[in-house]
């Protein structure tokens, strides 16, 4: 037999195969006008509200910040956020959250240099933070603060600078633009030395 005969049924063999598995397109989108316009936000309204409850779970972090050094006792901020906190627990599900200490000394170190975790200061914590809400009539107070890492992570030392002097170096003109601004100063228009939207 030659190769011929072989190459000429290929093409009918291929065709038949589309035949029977069907080779069509069924549409399974929904049939929507071409010219209809979804609402406003109906993509991203559900980004934006998820977002918006991640932001509000942050405020129930209580940050090592909010303490006085390497001890359980609350600082004014502290003691503030904390009945904010307690007023708001009535009407949220969000968890309590105690940041875990991080500037406590290990004696067992050569050094010495505060840069240790605590469990035991981190219940500590847990626990005057329970009696605090307590006191304040949050009835399931223990059962909702929990120590954790904070949802949204702090600065590091030359983030913090940067945001720092950013901010100052901004400060007259409300964040836009440097010396070229919106078509004043050296350069003008939206561009020139340190113009621009940002």
């Amino acid at each position: 037999m030659s190769i011929q005969p072989k190459i000429a049924t290929l093409p009918a063999i291929a065709l038949a195969a589309m035949l029977v598995s069907g080779c069509h397109h069924k549409e399974h989108h929904a049939q929507i006008p071409y010219d209809a316009v979804a609402p406003l936000g109906t993509i991203s309204d559900d980004i934006w509200q998820k977002q918006e409850e991640n932001a509000e779970a942050s405020d129930f972090v209580i940050y090592e910040s909010e303490f006085v050094g390497a001890t359980a006792k609350l600082n004014a901020a502290g003691e503030d956020h904390v009945k904010q906190i307690a007023v708001r627990m009535v009407s949220t599900p969000f968890p309590v959250i105690v940041e875990p200490s991080s500037m406590s000394v290990n004696q067992s170190d050569e050094y010495k240099y505060p840069v240790n975790g605590n469990d035991d200061l981190d219940m500590h914590r847990r626990n005057v933070i329970v009696k605090i809400l307590t006191a304040m009539n949050v009835q399931d107070a223990d059962e909702r603060v929990v120590v954790a890492p904070a949802l949204a992570p702090g600065f590091e030392g030359f983030e913090a600078y940067r945001a720092y002097t950013n901010g100052f170096r901004n400060r007259g003109n409300g964040g836009i633009g440097g010396l070229g601004g919106f078509g004043s100063g050296f350069g003008g228009g939206f561009g020139g030395v340190g113009g621009g939207i940002f």
